[in-house]
């Protein structure tokens, strides 16, 4: 009778054992597709509020992108579709933004309206653009980089200047990053890397 209560006492304590097992290996699997980050140090990541361009062409905030969302990519000069696998967050980070202003390559000013559009981009100093001369770091670049900017009205993508680069813009509380399959996506309609 002692044999047969110890070993349905180890049959159930195995029982719950594994159950454990399973539940933390689900745990792990969901927290690999949200990853909360504790250290900022090099980090790459935008403010909350950066406008994602999805793939139906609408635009969220990257706080609102949830992981398996098509978001919007560039590819050979055209628009393409990729989908979100990761998404980085970051309480508190240390790291002050970037500010790159751009600025179209070819002239739109008329005498009408002498005033040039242009494009603020917020990141990270190590957060990666894609340029005319590859993958670049926000802090490496320089007035000869060039852009891309995908135009929602028109479906092309156009090609921007660094007009200037100020780093040490603001502070965040709460920034987010994204890792899509193809390794970029567009934040304010201009191509981000991933890495």
């Amino acid at each position: 009778m002692k044999f047969l209560t110890t070993s349905i006492f180890s049959l159930l304590s195995l029982t719950i054992f594994a159950q454990t097992e399973v539940t933390a290996v689900s745990s792990i699997q969901s927290q690999a597709t949200i990853r909360i980050s504790k250290s900022t140090k090099r980090c790459k990541y935008f403010p909350a509020s950066a406008p994602v361009t999805m793939a139906d062409g609408s635009v969220k905030s990257i706080a609102d992108v949830r992981v398996g969302e098509h978001v919007t990519t560039c590819k050979d000069g055209k628009t393409a579709i990729t989908q979100v696998r990761q998404i980085d967050v970051f309480n508190q980070p240390t790291s002050p933004l970037t500010a790159v202003y751009l600025r179209p390559v070819e002239d739109q000013s008329t005498p009408e309206s002498p005033i040039v559009p242009a494009l603020l981009l917020e990141a990270t100093p190590h957060h990666y653009v894609q340029t005319n001369h590859g993958k670049k770091r926000m802090k490496k670049l320089s007035k000869k980089d060039i852009l891309y900017h995908y135009e929602p009205s028109t479906g092309i993508v156009s090609t921007w200047k660094v007009g200037a680069v100020q780093e040490n813009v603001r502070r965040v509380s709460k920034a987010y990053n994204l890792e899509t399959v193809d390794g970029t996506y567009l934040v304010d309609n201009v191509m981000v890397a991933n890495n």
